[in-house]
């Protein structure tokens, strides 16, 4: 199968730990990668074989779109995330937004039929490793936060698309545990099915840093996890009022559209007196530059994470106030953490899945996100990801990284 395969360049160039096979290359891109996107140099299209069933539970399914993600992005960028390196491992076929059909299931899978259409969550927790002793994490709900990702029968990696030995959809297929597999209406169309895996990652984070009615709560960052974001706040509690921090006009009119109703110009407008005004609360400038609130928000939800808006995020934060970090933070620098301290405000990470409860009931992510969307407590329509074959990598992933330029709120693969 043709395949997008990330490796190292040479064996000196990673860590021992992060080191892999071998694949076969059959198109190698010479042009030197944009400054701005370094690993690309490391991303090839590829002949590879079909990656094999771990088990007879297993499935493999047909890539039929695959975002591009900004952690994705991340890797290409060599951004720096030290903490997560026992958890990877090279060479890997990327993505791990994940929308197909099935192609082929194992002789113990029950439920699911060829062609029928999935979403699926890339969880590679204890029982997708083999383990029959739950780590603690998932025995509450929790393999996103597995203990044993780096273990197991799988090599090292949190999900499909970063382990090596699942492929990923940035490849035609790729293997997933049938009990990840959720079928889809008809009334969900291709294009919003691969929106599931971003709307899952933002449903999590806000089913368990919730809304509270009629509450004003900032979300920064209109990328695509930040409009994400706006429509699991808008599907949990439809009465809160959401102020979206938007960088470009083009994000700022999807964010309205998909419920957002207050929008702050990042480039025009002074950030933090808007959110004081919202807030209703007085605004102190600091002499470094920036302010501080005297009360603020409780909530604040931050998918951009670098040293500009954690710092705003922290500083707009009331007593007592959580920040959700829900981009890459990896190490920012120049972060002023007296809010934590002075107004003992809490940060909560946030970056995959599990089982949440809602008005009563405890569900996985992904089978809720599903229920809301074919019940149009959410609906992501307004977003069209733009397509691209995986034979124009180079153009896909330079556009995806160009925001300002391109005007592309998410970008995907087509395999």
């Amino acid at each position: 199968m043709k395949a997008l395969v990330f490796s190292a360049p040479s064996p000196s160039a990673v860590p021992p730990q992060k080191r892999g096979g071998d694949a076969k290359t059959a198109q190698k891109d010479a042009l030197p990668a944009p400054d701005f996107l370094p690993g690309l140099a490391n991303l090839q299209l590829c002949d590879v074989p079909t990656p094999d069933l771990p088990n007879e539970r297993w499935v493999v399914v047909k890539s039929k779109i695959s975002g591009i993600c900004g952690s994705d992005l991340g890797f290409l960028q060599w951004k720096p995330m030290p903490a997560a390196e026992p958890y990877f491992e090279l060479p890997m076929i990327p993505g791990h937004e994940l929308f197909g059909e099935v192609a082929a299931v194992g002789k113990r899978v029950r439920g699911l039929r060829v062609g029928q259409r999935v979403t699926i969550d890339p969880t590679l927790g204890c029982r997708e490793r083999g383990f029959r002793k739950l780590c603690s994490q998932c025995r509450n709900g929790n393999p996103g936060i597995c203990e044993h990702i780096a273990e197991g029968q799988l090599r090292p990696g949190l999900l499909i698309g970063i382990c090596p030995d699942t492929g990923g959809g940035w490849g035609e297929y790729f293997v997933a545990p049938a009990h990840r597999l959720t079928p889809l209406p008809d009334t969900i169309d291709d294009d919003e099915a691969s929106l599931i895996e971003p709307f899952a990652v933002c449903l999590r984070a806000v089913l368990n840093n919730p809304p509270r009615r009629k509450e004003l709560v900032v979300v920064i960052g209109a990328g695509t996890i930040g409009l994400m974001n706006i429509a699991a706040l808008k599907a949990v509690e439809p009465s809160c009022r959401v102020a979206c921090i938007a960088k470009y006009p083009f994000q700022a009119r999807l964010a309205r559209r998909l419920g957002a109703e207050h929008i702050i110009d990042a480039q025009k407008q002074d950030v933090m007196a808007q959110v004081g005004e919202l807030a209703q609360t007085k605004v102190y400038p600091l002499t470094n530059g920036g302010a501080v609130l005297a009360g603020g928000v409780r909530l604040v939800y931050d998918t951009v994470t670098n040293s500009v808006t954690l710092n705003q995020a922290l500083r707009m934060a009331r007593g007592q106030g959580a920040v959700v970090v829900l981009g890459l933070a990896a190490l920012p620098e120049g972060v002023d953490w007296t809010p934590t301290w002075m107004k003992e405000v809490t940060i909560v990470g946030s970056l995959t899945y599990g089982a949440e409860m809602f008005r009563g009931k405890r569900q996985d992510t992904f089978v809720r996100a599903v229920e809301f969307l074919r019940r149009r407590r959410a609906d992501l329509r307004a977003i069209r990801p733009r397509k691209y074959p995986l034979e124009q990598f180079r153009q896909a992933l330079t556009e995806a990284a160009s925001k300002k330029t391109s005007g592309a709120v998410k970008v995907s693969f087509v395999p």
